[in-house]
């Protein structure tokens, strides 16, 4: 696929099915994503990537309703500035008009962390700069286009890290790390949520150039 490709392709799958995705396919996706750009090279990330019986504890405690909050701040409405909350109140207008009188899909597949058969958990240690953050963005962004150059679909979300001490029991990981985000992986569903497109802003929304 052309690189530009695979950028325009890319979209957040909200309903995966259950088909595993190889563990070769997972280490080259993660691989590709470590040639991210990081500030003076420190490439602080780590990743773990649950599937099988560690997903499906993950996925049980999560529906039963546990919400204890992110490690990592969340972004609320009134922190995203005007550009921000214009863009959400686009992207949630049109969803639900999108889905009709499906619009329970889409909670109800939030619920199941979206059916995913991976996730790949992205950690930083908990001693970070704004800098750091913008290194694991790169990384993120990477591995997503990585996944979608070999047919394997991808959403960000910050219902993959609720219960974080769950995460931490279970996966194994030290409490000097943090877990920031969880980005789901798999082949989509034929599903009406995985047909919807967010609407992007018009480059002049965005871009200014100065001679």
């Amino acid at each position: 696929m052309e690189f530009i490709d695979t950028v325009n392709n890319r979209h957040s799958v909200r309903d995966f099915k259950s088909q595993p995705i190889a563990k070769e396919d997972l280490e080259k996706i993660v691989e590709t994503a470590g040639k991210a750009p990081s500030w003076a090279n420190t490439q602080p990330w780590k990743v773990v990537i649950a599937t099988g019986d560690s997903l499906e504890k993950i996925r049980s405690y999560h529906e039963s309703g546990r919400a204890e909050h992110s490690e990592f701040p969340s972004l609320h409405r009134g922190s995203m500035g005007k550009q921000g909350q214009s863009n959400l109140r686009i992207w949630s207008s049109g969803i639900h008009h999108f889905l009709g009188a499906d619009g329970n899909d889409m909670y109800r597949d939030s619920e199941k962390l979206f059916n995913a058969p991976a996730i790949a958990y992205l950690l930083l240690p908990r001693n970070i700069n704004p800098w750091t953050t913008y290194d694991l963005g790169a990384f993120g962004q990477t591995l997503m286009l990585a996944a979608k150059d070999m047919g394997i679909d991808s959403i960000p979300a910050e219902e993959f890290v609720f219960n974080p001490s769950y995460l931490h029991q279970v996966l194994g990981v030290s409490d000097d790390y943090l877990f920031a985000v969880g980005i789901g992986l798999g082949y989509p569903k034929d599903a009406k949520i995985n047909k919807f497109r967010s609407e992007r802003m018009s480059l002049d929304q965005y871009l200014t150039i100065k001679d």
